[in-house]
């Protein structure tokens, strides 16, 4: 266990759950809790992690330690598509964010219900190997969860409807510094709407 991966899940934890705790730390990565405030107390004296066993968080220099890639989606059926997209992402950070969108969002869009509620598909996407948090998206617009995860890299899908230019100009206004990339896609004949339309 290093002082990274610790660093990593109390960050995750206040994205996710809206708080971190040494025990909930040590129970996501499966360690006994002294080692982990051990570990803790040197991320303090470093001035990367502050607060107490209840309420842990990482600082403004703990967060700016990490590289954090945000990507967003429905996540109905997971297919090879997202699993690339998602490794791809990975691939650009230290920290992958995945946001999920909300079933009132996925209504908006798509002019139909889910597959799956919101609580079951973020769920299975927090579960995927190479996501480092799984979060909930905003039931407005995607600007009010750039705020709230701040990442540095804002990673959109081949098909996905914004555009690099209108995120840029959009988080700018917010006071938010981060780069807009655009992913390709090995499997472009992969969409969720097709396997709908074919079960």
């Amino acid at each position: 266990m290093s002082e990274r991966e610790v660093m990593k899940r109390i960050y995750a934890n206040n994205l996710q759950s809206g708080g971190a705790s040494l025990r909930g730390v040590a129970a996501d990565l499966d360690v006994p809790e002294a080692e982990v405030g051990g570990t803790v107390s040197i991320l303090k004296d470093s001035g990367l992690v502050k607060g107490t066993e209840s309420r842990l968080e990482i600082t403004e220099e703990g967060r700016q330690s990490l590289k954090v890639v945000f990507i967003g989606g429905a996540f109905e059926v997971i297919h090879a598509g997202h699993l690339y997209t998602i490794e791809k992402a990975k691939g650009l950070g230290d920290f992958l964010v995945v946001v999920v969108a909300r079933d009132i969002t996925v209504r908006k869009r798509k002019k139909r219900d889910p597959v799956a509620p919101e609580t079951e598909r973020v769920r299975v996407v927090a579960g995927l190997k190479k996501v480092d948090a799984a979060i909930l998206g905003s039931e407005t617009n995607i600007y009010e969860t750039l705020e709230k995860v701040k990442p540095d890299i804002v990673a959109l899908g081949y098909d996905q409807y914004h555009g690099e230019e209108e995120i840029s100009r959009e988080a700018k206004k917010r006071g938010l510094t981060l780069t807009v990339v655009r992913l390709d896609s090995p499997f472009p004949g992969i969409k969720t709407s097709k396997i709908i339309a074919e079960l």
